[in-house]
């Protein structure tokens, strides 16, 4: 029976996680069918070990092992290997340090797709896991479902990889691929070109951060540059997106990078050329307002230590 659901999971070096995130998705109770499909990038561990057992076990697993890292590349996984193998009308994503606390989570979102059909994605509540402790979003939504669209996506930032389940057509895949700074945040731009987002207030997940964190531990300035990077790049080719909350995000995005790298220079931190230059040239193009918070976080650097 050709599934209703494909779940796509990536993983390297999550061999102290990787079995919680798969009991997660086996213990997922629906009334449709699934598969699930395991990108693993040339892992130096025994993650490999760990999903190969699973799928023997199991034979909705269904197993990509790369023996040369494929991200280093610049090759993106889920969207060069997952979804194009992928055979379900809906994707549900997460990554193999996180895990899925509800079991009838995918039934659930599901559910809400099938009876709204102009609603191509969806997302849920979940919580954090860190320094093995949980901690609970609060998104100050009082609705069981709210809808996301491009005046308030990413606004408050609700929309994580571990949640998403959309639907497979909704997505251009080839101009995903394309994107040369792509991740999960152009992923959710362009399926909301195709319809609506809902966001179904609900814990379903858990969002582990710990030290092997492939993003979670990134410094400010490369969440913040990387997310500029991508959002800056996909509303080009999807200009309905350039909204007056997604200009703004991209805006407090580049402010945050810029003012990470200068923060960072004054901590007698080495700046890589990719930030310098774009310091400099976003400080010299800022509006007074801007230019006046530079200035004096320069002062308190140079003459408050």
């Amino acid at each position: 029976m050709k599934p209703l659901l494909s779940i796509c999971c990536t993983t390297y070096n999550q061999e102290k996680y990787v079995a919680q995130t798969l009991d997660g998705f086996l213990k997922q109770k629906t009334n449709f069918s699934i598969e699930i499909i395991i990108h693993d990038d040339a892992s130096t561990d025994k993650t490999q070990d760990i999903i190969r057992a699973y799928a023997k076990k199991d034979s909705r697993i269904k197993l990509i092992l790369q023996t040369e890292n494929q991200y280093s590349q610049n090759i993106k996984p889920t969207a060069n290997f997952c979804i194009p193998m992928a055979t379900g009308k809906y994707i549900a994503l997460c990554e193999g340090d996180d895990y899925w606390t509800d079991d009838l989570k995918l039934q659930k979102q599901v559910d809400f797709l099938e009876a709204n059909p102009e609603y191509v994605v969806s997302w849920t509540n979940y919580k954090i896991f860190k320094n093995n402790e949980i901690i609970e979003n609060d998104f100050s939504y009082n609705e069981a479902e709210v809808t996301i669209d491009y005046n308030n996506l990413f606004t408050p930032y609700s929309t994580y990889t571990l949640t998403t389940v959309f639907k497979k057509e909704a997505l251009d895949l080839e101009l995903y691929k394309s994107l040369k700074y792509s991740k999960d945040n152009s992923l959710y731009v362009m399926l909301l070109q195709k319809g609506k987002g809902v966001f179904l207030n609900f814990f379903g997940a858990v969002y582990r951060i710990h030290e092997g964190g492939v993003y979670s531990l990134q410094s400010d300035f490369f969440k913040n540059y990387s997310s500029f990077l991508n959002l800056n790049e996909v509303i080009q080719v999807i200009p309905e997106s350039q909204t007056k909350n997604i200009n703004k995000i991209i805006k407090s995005l580049a402010n945050g990078a810029a003012f990470a790298v200068l923060k960072a220079k004054y901590a007698g931190e080495k700046l890589t050329e990719v930030q310098q230059r774009f310091m400099d040239s976003h400080f010299k193009r800022a509006p007074f307002k801007t230019k006046f918070k530079y200035y004096k976080r320069i002062f308190k650097y140079k003459f408050l230590k």
